[in-house]
């Protein structure tokens, strides 16, 4: 499986290489004000968009690491911009983006980004075949498919751990000792990319908080009708109150929800 992810990725953003030139052209470096600092490598052709991206000293899972990007232009007539982007654990992640000659960076674990801008003095150390050597060390030994593919186990053990924060307010809130769940097996892979599943679940439980913070009726109510909760995802929203058991269906276009759930419970409980 591996050889098999690596040759795809290779043929996909990197293409064939020569045994005896590294296929790289000089690059750039883009430092921040408190040392982090972005490695831009061109890889031949340069029509082909592709670049090889070192981060460092930003206290991320990206630092020191090469991955593979791909550069997508969405320059218009009065503005440009483009983004570098590759594969953060399945997902599209654009680390580097440039909006009329002003950069920015993005990694994984902060949630504002970083102001970079370009360093001459980092630019002409910069040996752009030692950055791809890494690449090739990276990509040979594992590193860079443990940061690329897509961790289904990983992510849903991440937002079960959000969700479970908010399942703590509630019953800190409302005396309660509810449990609740996310029923896996209705969300898809392709669901668990693109969305945030614990956002997603989480209006019933912040709504039951905020009942119970601002009403002793609404408080006693849900300590005594709601003992579970059970979310997952279909076509379309169907929350419904079976015994004790709050079941908050959801689903991808829901709107509004955290309104909807307080009407839902406001009217069934």
């Amino acid at each position: 499986m591996r050889n098999v992810f690596s040759l795809f990725v290779t043929t996909l953003l990197l293409g064939a290489t020569s045994s005896l030139a590294a296929p790289v052209e000089d690059g750039k470096v883009y430092t921040g004000r408190e040392g982090e600092e972005v490695a831009v490598i061109p890889l031949t052709p340069r029509s082909s968009k592709k670049f090889l991206l070192r981060v460092k000293g930003t206290g991320s899972d990206l630092d020191g690491k090469v991955l593979p990007y791909v550069l997508k232009d969405w320059s218009s007539s009065s503005t440009e911009q483009h983004n570098y982007t590759t594969k953060w654990h399945g997902r599209d992640y654009t680390v580097l983006h440039m909006r009329n000659s002003h950069y920015e960076l993005y990694v994984p674990g902060r949630s504002k980004e970083i102001d970079v801008s370009f360093d001459e003095k980092r630019t002409k150390a910069l040996e752009s075949d030692e950055v791809y050597k890494q690449h090739q060390k990276q990509q040979a030994d594992g590193t860079l498919e443990k940061l690329m593919a897509f961790d289904r186990k990983g992510e849903m053990a991440r937002h079960d751990k959000d969700y479970a924060e908010s399942l703590l307010e509630l019953n800190n809130a409302c005396g309660t000792t509810v449990a609740a769940s996310i029923d896996w097996a209705s969300v898809s892979d392709e669901q668990l990319k693109e969305l945030s599943i614990s956002s997603f679940c989480e209006p019933p439980l912040k709504s039951m908080q905020e009942l119970c913070k601002v009403s002793n009726i609404a408080k006693q109510t849900i300590q005594a009708r709601v003992k579970q909760v059970s979310c997952r995802f279909a076509d379309s929203p169907a929350p419904k109150l079976d015994a004790d058991r709050v079941i908050w269906t959801t689903s991808r276009d829901a709107s509004n929800q955290q309104e909807a759930a307080t009407k839902f419970f406001k009217t069934n409980l």
